[in-house]
């Protein structure tokens, strides 16, 4: 069921999406409501399930790593009476899925899922994904860089550091 927001749980949500690490004293004079009542609101946020964590965005690519990510667009048949929700719960059940949204376009479902190698991530589309009855067709996209994530640049400047390409 949906909730209708006041404004200040729209501030308070907006705010902690832009930095999670606030605290109630220092929401309250951004919502400008005393910070009782911004915890108040804030532990009903929690409870109705519309706060669901606290996360960090992690520059991963700062750090020595072999793991790797992929983008898995994936084309499904939606099943009667449960239309795709029933595929993608099957899909998101695996450890190996960060994320799994299900969009319009010429695939139904993008997959994000993390691997500790490219052949690993390739037997999980294979022996996993490509097996659960009602998906037709997977196209895997490994990540290359990110620059850009919930809003945050990673490059400092903004620039890449490619050649440029002689003809």
């Amino acid at each position: 069921m949906l909730k209708t927001l006041a404004t200040e749980e729209l501030k308070i949500l907006n705010a902690l999406a832009e930095n999670a690490l606030l605290t109630n004293d220092e929401l309250a004079p951004l919502v400008k409501i005393d910070a009782a009542k911004v915890a108040e609101l804030r532990r009903e946020l929690e409870a109705a399930g519309i706060i669901l964590k606290y996360r960090a965005i992690i520059n991963w690519e700062k750090i020595e790593s072999n793991g790797v990510n992929a983008l898995i667009q994936v084309k499904v048949t939606p099943e009667r009476g449960q239309g795709y929700d029933e595929v993608a719960r099957k899909v998101a059940a695996f450890p190996e899925v960060r994320t799994c949204l299900l969009v319009s376009g010429s695939f139904d479902l993008l997959v994000e899922v993390d691997g500790p190698s490219l052949r690993d991530v390739a037997f999980f589309v294979a022996d996993k994904l490509a097996t659960i009855e009602g998906v037709n067709h997977t196209s895997t996209n490994f990540l290359l860089k990110r620059y850009k994530q919930s809003g945050d640049m990673f490059s400092a400047s903004g620039k890449t550091h490619r050649l440029p390409m002689v003809i």
